[in-house]
């Protein structure tokens, strides 16, 4: 019973997440917020995910490792992964942060909705995903900015979703295809990392023949790249997000 309820739920949210697109569509709320000044496509999703991804580089990341070093505290972990979120609202309006930011108490009083929030899109996006994957592709764009409306705009976890929903409609393509793009420039570093700095294979391996390990500077590198990027998705996604939140 309990297993089909979950069913009936997760197919609810995708549909809830359908239908918000239909009805922007069919009511013209996309004319309600006018695209004309949004300055968001491929380009500018990945220039400013570069400019801001190191201009907030080592407070970002910085901000990470803590969170890293205090996610086994219990309680203080939710407000600083809450505070994550945050720094990225922060950097869509180019505001100045501490590395003290993400333990500010402030996060802690959203913590209700955002685990709404957050067992919602648990709930939906597997089962999305589950239909050959495009539709998770395409609810995990349209409730992307919702975290950051839940925490910038103090509203509720439906009120957010809807709120994504909106701001999203009409740009799932630019997101998609400038995140992609991202990606593919992070992966192909992380190729040619493994290429140069792969170990020989030692014939009394135990890993199956034909797979490689990396050095220890090919690790160091991989970790250095890892966080770099994530500062640099953190950036694009600002840029989404200051973009697109103009319409709702």
């Amino acid at each position: 019973m309990i297993k089909k309820r979950g069913v009936f739920l997760g197919v609810c949210l995708i549909n809830s997440g359908v239908v918000m697109d239909e009805q922007i569509q069919s009511t013209g709320e996309s004319q309600v917020y006018p695209v004309s000044f949004i300055d968001l496509s491929v380009g500018s999703i990945i220039s400013n995910g570069f400019s801001k991804g190191f201009k907030y580089l080592f407070l970002y990341v910085g901000s990470l490792i803590l969170w890293f070093i205090t996610l086994w505290i219990p309680y203080l972990n939710i407000g600083t992964t809450i505070g994550l979120y945050g720094l990225i609202v922060k950097m869509s309006k180019d505001e100045k942060f501490s590395l003290g930011e993400i333990f500010r108490k402030d996060y802690r009083s959203l913590m209700p909705d955002f685990f709404l929030l957050l067992a919602l899109m648990t709930i939906a996006l597997p089962f999305a995903y589950a239909f050959v994957i495009i539709p998770g592709i395409v609810l995990g764009i349209t409730w992307l900015l919702s975290y950051y409306f839940l925490i910038d705009k103090k509203l509720s976890a439906f009120q957010a979703l809807s709120a994504s929903a909106k701001a999203t409609y009409g740009f799932k393509w630019d997101i998609f295809g400038g995140l992609f793009i991202l990606f593919l420039i992070h992966l192909v570093l992380m190729i040619i990392v493994w290429l140069i700095f792969k170990e020989p294979v030692d014939e009394f391996s135990a890993l199956p023949i034909g797979i490689s390990t990396l050095s220890v500077i090919g690790w160091i590198i991989f970790i250095v790249i890892g966080l770099i990027f994530y500062s640099i998705y953190a950036g694009a996604i600002s840029h989404i997000y200051k973009e697109l939140s103009k319409r709702a």
